[in-house]
């Protein structure tokens, strides 16, 4: 082949490595991705999908040297597999998470000890499944570059080669990782997006292609149908990735109904309906509410003790709760003048004040024109009341955001977030933090991190939790002194459900003094933006979630014991 047919390739095989590079970037990512969404915990996913992401690259590249013939056919034929394979990416992690969760629900156990076991192991295998399939694709992507740069090299000097092939990946790369989180995850979706990186994939090898036919070398009739084969699946996935999505949503609640679903570009949240009627609220995967007692239990904890605490009551903040549930209580209280509640997600918001179910549950508390709605970051809202010199002093803070299962969510749980809170406070004001399990090790990183900072806390807790229902844990903290005379001689001064059967003195039963005793003997530290202490606690676990999602009636029904057996075999086993 002479020069001038030679430098004509060099357009194609430049366009077709800023395509395989910009897909393979998004894979790993995506990989990452949807664990995350799974899962929670995402600095621990995304370093164990980089890990093992990048070892996968060393083991496909030094495959690519045993490839010594018809290099650009081989090419082809891994372009076709990893288009298959990377474009269902999304679908094959949700499809194993499903597959296990399927598995595990047709299991029976004769004890808890069993029923535990059972989970471990569903762990492990989803774990296997989805780090295999992320380490396949890793294989695949390891051989491109390789033979990229040996394809170059025919056809041009070596040093132009290697310098071109690495610019296109690298610049290929950029674009996919700059694009992937503010416009393809956003307006798409994880599924939708890995079918269309399929399709990039696809594009890349027709790229080949040209260079095969600018040889006077003809395709293999099987290389040629195997593309149009992946192509017509990407196309097709791509197309009925809203059905896929609501599918695996459905069959991730236990067969539930779901009543609404929605991906903002803060969080993916769904609402589901039980056979009982029950209504779920669940954001990536993970339980905010379940209706009926669950929900007024938490919520009637969150904010009744401070409310009847607090010397005044006339200027409230709410930092999250954009479900309305904590201002339907709020708003109990004559006196409240304004409650100003700051959430990031206007979706959210809109959702539980628009839906119908959710103003029955919330009782229109956005209707109320004492409430005021800020869409914000509460981290940013802070920090901006920090910068005013005359900042807003709230008489009672409710800090109602989702347990810190990941890094953003870690934030709102710092040293740095408690410190700008003090700007918003008076010696008077009590704040109430919701703080995941009771004295478990989130709770007491919370405390820790509370009293870093000046402020004094209390632990408290609902006067009891069933089994299977998630454990509450709750913080009070002040500037000033909380007292525990004051506690006791509280009365409730509103109607409720649940806590008009309890003196609020119950649920600091268990807070002998106003202080927390320091944590010297564990592994319980300061949670802070440059030492994120949090993130050891992060890994939420398929068992959590499982138990999370499934209603309980299926889950005791899994157990052939009487129900009183289950849990005294379960109190025994979470002691030990």
């Amino acid at each position: 082949m002479d020069n001038v047919k030679k430098s004509s390739l060099i357009p194609s095989i430049n366009l077709a490595i800023f395509l395989v590079a910009a897909a393979a970037i998004s894979y790993e990512i995506l990989g990452a991705s949807v664990l995350v969404n799974l899962l929670g915990a995402s600095i621990y996913y995304f370093s164990l999908t980089i890990g093992i992401f990048l070892a996968a690259l060393g083991v496909g590249a030094w495959l690519s040297s045993k490839i010594e013939k018809n290099l650009v056919e081989k090419l082809i034929f891994i372009e076709i597999i990893l288009a298959f394979l990377g474009g269902s990416l999304a679908v094959l992690i949700y499809g194993s998470y499903i597959a296990v969760f399927e598995l595990l629900r047709k299991l029976t156990f004769y004890n808890v000890t069993g029923f535990i076991m059972g989970l471990a192991g569903a762990q492990l295998i989803f774990s296997f499944l989805a780090f295999f399939l992320i380490f396949i694709v890793g294989v695949l992507i390891g051989f491109e570059l390789p033979l990229f740069s040996r394809i170059s090299a025919q056809n041009t000097a070596l040093k132009n080669a290697l310098s071109k092939v690495f610019f296109w990946d690298y610049a290929g790369s950029l674009i996919a990782s700059v694009l992937l989180p503010i416009v393809f995850f956003v307006f798409l979706g994880l599924i939708k997006t890995s079918f269309l990186m399929g399709v990039v994939n696809v594009i890349a090898a027709f790229m080949l292609i040209l260079i095969l036919r600018s040889e006077k070398e003809r395709i293999r009739p099987i290389l040629f149908y195997g593309l149009v084969f992946v192509l017509f699946i990407n196309i097709l996935g791509f197309f009925i990735s809203n059905r896929l999505e609501l599918f695996f949503e459905k069959k991730q609640y236990g067969d539930r109904e779901i009543l609404y679903h929605y991906n903002s570009p803060y969080q993916r949240f769904s609402f589901v309906q039980a056979e009982d009627g029950k209504i779920s609220l669940y954001i990536n995967g993970q339980r905010q509410f379940e209706s009926g007692e669950w929900e007024i239990l938490y919520h009637e904890t969150l904010v009744h003790p401070a409310m009847n605490l607090a010397k005044n009551r006339q200027n409230v903040l709410v930092l999250g709760g954009g479900d309305g549930l904590a201002l339907r209580e709020i708003l109990k209280y004559n006196d409240v003048l304004q409650v100003t509640l700051v959430d990031i997600d206007p979706a959210i918001v809109e959702t539980t004040s628009e839906l119908d179910f959710m103003r029955n549950l919330n009782e229109r508390a956005f209707d109320d024109p004492r409430v005021k709605v800020i869409i914000d970051d509460a981290f940013k809202f802070l920090e901006q009341q920090k910068r005013r010199q005359n900042s807003n002093v709230y008489d009672l803070i409710f800090i109602d955001f989702p347990d810190p299962t990941d890094d953003s969510l870690a934030r709102l749980y710092s040293k740095e977030f408690y410190l700008m809170l003090k700007t918003v406070v008076a010696p008077g004001t009590l704040v109430t933090i919701q703080s995941s399990g009771y004295m478990e090790p989130i709770q007491k990183t919370i405390i820790l991190t509370l009293e870093s900072v000046g402020f004094k806390t209390l632990a408290f807790q609902p006067p009891y939790f069933s089994f299977l229902d998630q454990d509450f844990g709750f913080t009070l903290a002040s500037l000033g002194d909380l007292s525990i005379q004051e506690i006791q001689n509280a009365s409730l001064k509103v109607p409720t459900v649940i806590l008009k059967n309890y003196p609020l003195s119950q649920l600091f039963a268990a807070s002998q003094s106003p202080n927390i005793p320091p944590f010297s003997q564990s592994n319980i530290k300061v949670n802070s933006i440059f030492r994120p202490s949090l993130i050891q606690f992060q890994i939420t676990t398929f068992a959590e979630h499982y138990l999370e999602s499934q209603p309980k009636e299926k889950i005791l029904s899994q157990i052939k014991l009487p129900e009183e057996e289950i849990i005294r075999q379960f109190q025994k086993t979470i002691s030990s």
